[in-house]
């Protein structure tokens, strides 16, 4: 007997380090960015497994991850790609964000 799986429950177990939740709470609270948006990752690149990353609402199949504050939006078919990962990220001096992903740690 196939096990029933519900295709929006995606596990993923992407963590954020304290400083990206830092940044995407910056990014998603400036003026005009409405209040539902959050840092979406979806796949670029499937044969490379390169994300793209964008400010945006979230899709339907999106995993939802909320961690201090910060909202972060994983597209289905990038899921595979985040898991067991850790995002961090900075700012340099004129505000840009920079994102890493890595192996989570421990």
């Amino acid at each position: 007997m196939p096990a029933e799986t519900d295709p929006s429950e995606v596990e993923t177990v992407l963590t954020l380090t304290d400083r990206a939740a830092a940044t995407i709470r910056t990014l998603t609270s400036q003026p005009g960015i409405p209040a539902d948006t959050g840092l979406r990752m979806s796949l670029q690149d499937s044969e490379a497994g390169t994300l793209a990353l964008s400010l945006e609402s979230p899709q339907p199949d999106d995993a939802v991850i909320e961690e201090a504050g910060a909202r972060v939006f994983v597209e289905r078919d990038a899921a595979d790609i985040v898991e067991d990962r850790e995002l961090d990220a900075e700012l340099d001096e004129q505000g840009r964000a920079s994102f890493m992903l890595a192996s989570q740690s421990g």
